[in-house]
């Protein structure tokens, strides 16, 4: 039976493009709203409790709307939860969240059907991969050391590996191209928190040392 929403949002191609690229964006921006805000106290832990049901009642929602972004969604999911990045109450209650919703009003065709699970599985590992290549990077200041250092370096911090394997999939007809659209944008939204909360601390940093310096 479908949602009440999903012959509105689903009846006309360009409100269906537009619908899961601007969801995917604001999911993304969600998502790194609420991992800085424990793991870099950039922001409101008490907001970012709860945002967290929210995010993740709206996740299920439009996952339960295409077998697609059920597919790239739990591939994000799965990639972090493998690599141990579901690291906060936060978190935990978000995953918790979107599957329960998800039990009473999705279909689990993604998981079901081999056209979707195998896809499920490559862009998973290949989430998994970017989650390894992103900390070792990290860990290892790659941008320091040359072109090549710097190019390595990009490609894992903008995690392209997952993006790559997206793309081929939506090139074989797997789901239609506008997915990968909506899944860069995710990304994008990531991202742009991630840069703005780096400006914040940078800005907090230099605040304190600046107060520090009159003592």
């Amino acid at each position: 039976m479908p949602l009440p929403l999903q012959e509105i949002i689903l009846q006309d191609p360009l409100i269906t493009i537009i619908f899961f690229i601007i969801s995917f964006f604001l999911m993304g921006v969600l998502v790194k709203f609420i991992d800085d805000a424990f793991d870099e106290k950039t922001y409101s832990r008490k907001l970012a409790l709860i945002l967290s049901p929210m995010t993740a009642i709206y996740w299920a929602f439009v996952m339960a709307l295409h077998p697609a972004a059920a597919l790239l969604l739990t591939a994000i999911t799965l990639g972090v939860l493998i690599k141990g990045k579901i690291d906060n109450i936060a978190f935990v209650i978000a995953v918790l969240c979107i599957y329960v919703v998800y039990f009473f009003i999705g279909d689990w065709k993604f998981v079901l059907d081999p056209i979707y699970l195998i896809p499920l599985v490559l862009i998973t590992i290949g989430g998994v991969l970017d989650e390894i290549g992103n900390d070792f990077v990290d860990k290892n200041h790659l941008y320091k050391k040359g072109f090549l250092g710097k190019l390595v370096h990009w490609f894992f911090e903008y995690r392209f590996v997952m993006k790559i394997v997206v793309l081929v999939f939506a090139l074989l007809g797997t789901y239609p191209m506008f997915f990968f659209f909506a899944f860069f944008l995710w990304d994008i939204g990531y991202e742009l928190v991630m840069h703005y909360s780096k400006h914040v601390l940078r800005k907090r940093k230099f605040y304190y040392d600046q107060r520090a310096s009159t003592y």
